[in-house]
């Protein structure tokens, strides 16, 4: 493969299969490229690339889209989309897999993620007039672009490219200002530094309902603004359950969920969490996404990574993956015969098939 051969017709208007042969070729020779992992069982995720790919190619973005079949290529999908789901969409800069990937189910969406990354991080503008024109959602910036206020936040910017404008006003003063339409005006006033200034961002992007109160169930309540503090914990293993009070799925697995909760609440190192996806966001999509209810995730003591589980929803199989990917053994003695409530007339319900 060659940039030449992709560049073929209107800048390249077929998507480039790739195999374990090619795939490091591409990715390395290509500022900026975005690779499908996707299931050749699903014909309409292969349409959506294409059309995709049509729209970008006329909005004028050269960057080079490529797929890459899980099915055929197990070592890619294990290096670099392993827990899915698919289609998997990853973005690669300067040969490097970035923070930035999706699971998106329409053309438009994967055309509106391209042009969102295929750009600078920061982009000059003269007045708050022209950002407000030109995006809904931004970040103002006014201050010397020699300070290190603008180093940190061109840091920052580089992570939230696809959620939110980063407009920069060369100017004497120091000023961060969130523009949102419908959102309340927001000022930075932290230290001139990556991680508080990225904190403060992510803050802003994240959708929470207030503080939980204490609620009736053993699990523990997560909301959008206590995700981090109790999902990523230095020293416990968490298992977090993202439901939808209106999915039928997560009503009949959150009888399963309480009763796990109750079997292991004698493990001082394993928490039980759940969150409503509906009302919350993840402060931090590019680790947490979910495009389904309910989706279960395990993150270990110390661990940002979380692991997806997939499978069938019972006690047993839940105490069965907490087992595998915990950071400390668990007890011996938990049984989860007696509090499998996973199961409806006999029959074993597996992921996807709960009957509503």
């Amino acid at each position: 493969l060659s940039c030449a051969t992709f560049a073929e017709g209107r800048i390249g208007m077929k998507v480039t299969t790739l195999d374990k042969s090619t795939f490091h070729g591409f990715v390395g020779k290509e500022d900026r490229c975005l690779v499908d992992f996707y299931d050749p069982g699903n014909d309409q995720s292969s349409r959506d690339l294409e059309e995709a790919l049509v729209k970008v190619r006329d909005f004028g973005s050269r960057v080079s889209v490529a797929k890459v079949n899980v099915q055929d290529e197990p070592e890619l999908k294990e290096k670099f989309a392993p827990n899915g789901p698919y289609p998997h969409l990853m973005w690669f800069q300067k040969g490097e897999p970035t923070q930035y990937h999706r699971t998106l189910r329409s053309a438009k969406n994967i055309a509106d993620f391209i042009i969102a990354l295929d750009r600078d991080p920061v982009t000059a503008f003269t007045s708050e007039g022209e950002v407000r024109a030109t995006a809904n959602r931004a970040i103002f910036a006014e201050m010397p672009r020699s300070s290190q206020m603008f180093r940190a936040l061109e840091v920052v910017a580089t992570r939230h490219m696809d959620q939110v404008e980063v407009a920069f006003k060369e100017s004497q003063g120091q000023s961060v200002r969130w523009l949102e339409d419908n959102h309340p005006e927001a000022h930075y006033t932290g230290e001139a530094a990556v991680d508080p200034l990225d904190k403060w961002v992510r803050s802003q992007l994240t959708r929470s309902e207030p503080l939980p109160e204490p609620q009736q169930g053993d699990s523990v309540p997560v909301v959008g603004t206590t995700f981090e503090e109790t999902v990523m914990q230095p020293d416990k293993d968490v298992f977090l359950l993202i439901y939808a009070p209106w999915c039928g799925f997560s009503r009949k697995f959150l009888k399963t969920w309480e009763g796990l909760a109750r079997t292991v609440a004698h493990v001082p190192h394993l928490v039980v969490a759940k969150m409503d996806g509906d009302r919350n966001s993840s402060p931090f999509p590019e680790l947490f996404r979910w495009a389904a209810y309910p989706t279960v995730y395990f993150v270990p003591a110390g661990s940002r990574q979380p692991v997806i589980f997939h499978g069938n929803r019972t006690m047993e199989q839940l105490l069965q993956f907490a087992r595998q990917h915990a950071s400390k053994s668990l007890p011996a003695d938990i049984d989860a015969a007696e509090n499998d409530t996973g199961r409806a007339g006999g029959k074993t319900l597996m992921d996807g098939e709960w009957e509503l």
